[in-house]
């Protein structure tokens, strides 16, 4: 019976890492390992995991170097055929994997695959989050190459993958290489490119959940705002590039990825221009486009044709900042 290795990446994860660990366990495939690398939480993350150490589950505590680097530390020690990446404070439903490798064993080598996910917020049940179903992005394909370009947005909307929703053969794995271990809130998208890539194809598990845990205060790291981070993003969407580009240059592709840059443009601005100036270069490099992402309400799109994207990101950004500023005083207020 096939082996399944569980990576659990961990950083200050004390609130929710029992829960994820027990989700784990919880798995219905009997044949599993769970290797949990602490990336030197300063919390009480590392204590919990090792409550639940034992013969399946192992536990390495390592400095801190990063999501990427404690994703590559859990795979160097993984001995399974099969690898399942899990965020800290991220959940599985306990047929998830199960339902994957059967419907892999039933395909071709180095198939993946994919299933849906539940968007829930910090502090809500799992289930009484929101299903995302992924179609029409997440559906069976033997052309990896034209099932990427259409999920990152050749054909127009664009989806996205939850990394907790991949399942992956280890020897796809192993010709895609490590994770990259520059820090990015799209250090999956990046990764993932290059596994699809390296894959055979992808099959859709139509049961089996993953579940992302989201946060209103806009704590996990993809909602992070740093120049760090943005540069981090900038230079992910770089490799995704590279990693295309070396397989076709068609329009279509330059299509794909001339969005992928718009979108980190946007999202920079006004924070960090230079980011956004960087990203827009490329853009240009790549023949230009006129796709713009949706920027908010009605108020912020008449905003926007008007007087422009760039106007009306920063009359945002800076609206946001106020009103975040005015519940803090009345906070303090209440309370004093």
């Amino acid at each position: 019976m096939s082996i399944v290795s569980i990576l659990i990446p961990c950083y200050n994860a004390e609130h929710w890492i029992a829960e994820t660990i027990k989700s784990g366990l919880a798995q219905t495939w009997q044949n599993k390992e769970i290797i949990v690398v602490n990336d030197g939480s300063t919390d009480s993350s590392l204590e919990i995991a090792k409550c639940f150490e034992s013969s399946i589950v192992k536990v390495i505590n390592q400095e801190n170097k990063g999501a990427g680097s404690a994703r590559n530390r859990a795979l160097q020690e993984a001995q399974g055929d099969f690898l399942q990446y899990l965020d800290a404070d991220d959940l599985l439903s306990p047929q998830k994997i199960e339902k994957q490798i059967r419907l892999l064993q039933q395909n071709s080598p180095d198939m993946l695959a994919v299933c849906g996910t539940v968007h829930f917020f910090d502090g809500q049940k799992p289930d009484e989050g929101i299903f995302e179903d992924g179609l029409p992005f997440l559906v069976d394909s033997n052309d990896p190459l034209n099932w990427l370009l259409r999920l990152l947005g050749a054909d127009g909307r664009g989806g996205m993958v939850h990394p907790g929703a991949w399942l992956t053969p280890r020897n796809v794995a192993d010709t895609a290489g490590l994770w990259d271990e520059q820090p990015s809130p799209d250090d999956d998208g990046e990764y993932f490119t290059r596994v699809v890539l390296a894959s055979a194809g992808i099959r859709r598990a139509n049961s089996g959940i993953s579940y992302y845990r989201k946060y209103k205060t806009g704590s996990n790291l993809s909602s992070t705002n740093s120049e760090k981070l943005q540069w981090g993003a900038l230079h992910s969407t770089d490799l995704k590039a590279q990693h295309i580009l070396a397989k076709t240059d068609t329009p279509r592709a330059k299509k794909a990825l001339t969005r992928c840059y718009k979108e980190r443009a946007v999202l920079a601005y006004p924070n960090y221009p230079k980011v956004t100036e960087a990203a827009l270069a490329r853009i240009q490099e790549l023949g230009g486009t006129d796709y713009l992402p949706c920027l908010g309400g009605w108020r912020i799109e008449l905003l926007n044709k008007f007087f422009g994207w760039k106007f009306a990101r920063q009359a945002s950004v800076y609206y946001h900042r106020y009103i975040k500023m005015a519940r803090g005083i009345m906070i303090f207020l209440i309370k004093k």
